[in-house]
């Protein structure tokens, strides 16, 4: 029932289109919809948009906007595969966010691939990041906030920083190059690449390090497998106060967890071996949230409409709504 009401309102929403184009942006406010087309379709929406308001993007590449309003954004995915007719949406270009701290409504990002640098400004809260891909995330002073972040099933590929009195948790996310001034992280079932010793008091449950540095004392990590490099002797848990639970490994003997070609995919012997405290295997395909990029909510796929009405006052919409299966 679900998906026929949408396919309903994306079909009430084509006809106020003025053309035809392959980059949709819808704003939902309050039961109403409207529909902007190319490029600057995101940037548009981003400027109708209030408070709570949903904004979902068709496959394409969107110029980016600063996000100032807590919404939910909502794209096709990450994956880009021509021979299946998979794409991203994708968005070029540097942003802001920065959302008044007074609004009760929080900021979710789903489905959305980034290539370029997000900087955090003011207080962020409650935020949720799902299923996307990040390159550079950072904030602006130190006395920017971030408060109850949530990241599940996204890739950070260059760096994630955040400042004192942060509290984040990352779920089956794949992270590279974490820091923190003096916050409160934690990592679920996560691989770590390339330094760690910029983080300090968070806590590392049945994830893999692939790193050059260690952990400070000031961590905790259980369930955990990884090296550190050469610095000593590989073992990326030296400083801390109890090492029972992780298993130390070279950096050979981590590039042989993963299946080669695959996503950080483990080898079945390695799942057999390398098991968490849920009883399911570390890395990012363990425990109950296995990392996932398939985006289930539905999708416009197309969404062609008639320059103008017919000689009888009819307009020609062309639609594809396509869900997961």
């Amino acid at each position: 029932m679900k998906q026929l009401f949408l396919t309903m309102v994306v079909m009430m929403m084509a006809v106020m289109c003025y053309g035809q184009s392959n980059l949709v942006a819808t704003l939902s406010h309050n039961g109403k919809i409207s529909v902007f087309h190319g490029a600057s379709s995101l940037q548009q929406a981003m400027e109708e948009a209030n408070h709570g308001d949903i904004i979902t993007l068709s496959s394409g590449r969107y110029n980016a906007s600063n996000i100032t309003k807590a919404i939910t954004l909502r794209g096709a995915g990450v994956e880009e595969n021509a021979a299946t007719g998979t794409f991203r949406t994708e968005i070029v270009g540097d942003f802001n966010i920065n959302i008044p701290d007074s609004v009760s409504e929080h900021l979710t990002m789903e489905g959305i691939y980034h290539g370029s640098s997000i900087i955090i400004y003011g207080t962020l809260n409650n935020a949720m990041l799902q299923k996307c891909q990040f390159s550079y995330i950072n904030y602006y002073i130190n006395s920017t906030i971030v408060r109850d972040l949530t990241c599940i099933h996204c890739y950070i590929r260059t760096m994630i920083s955040l400042p004192q009195n942060t509290s984040a948790r990352f779920i089956s996310c794949v992270i590279t190059y974490p820091r923190n001034s003096n916050g409160n992280m934690e990592f679920t079932n996560c691989v770590i690449l390339n330094r760690i010793s910029e983080i300090n008091n968070s806590y590392f449950q049945n994830c893999i390090f692939n790193s050059s540095s260690i952990l400070l004392s000031t961590n905790m990590a259980t369930y955990c497998a990884g090296c550190a490099s050469n610095t000593y002797n590989n073992n990326p848990f030296a400083d801390l106060s109890s090492q029972t639970t992780n298993k130390v490994l070279t950096r050979e003997q981590v590039d042989a967890l993963f299946v080669p070609g695959t996503f950080y995919e483990l080898t079945e012997e390695a799942k057999a071996e390398y098991i968490g405290q849920d009883d399911t295997e570390i890395g990012i395909y363990g425990s109950n949230l296995p990392y996932e990029t398939r985006i289930l909510s539905p999708q416009i796929t197309k969404c062609n409409v008639a320059a103008k009405t017919t000689a009888d006052g009819k307009l020609s919409v062309d639609i594809e709504v396509k869900a997961a299966e």
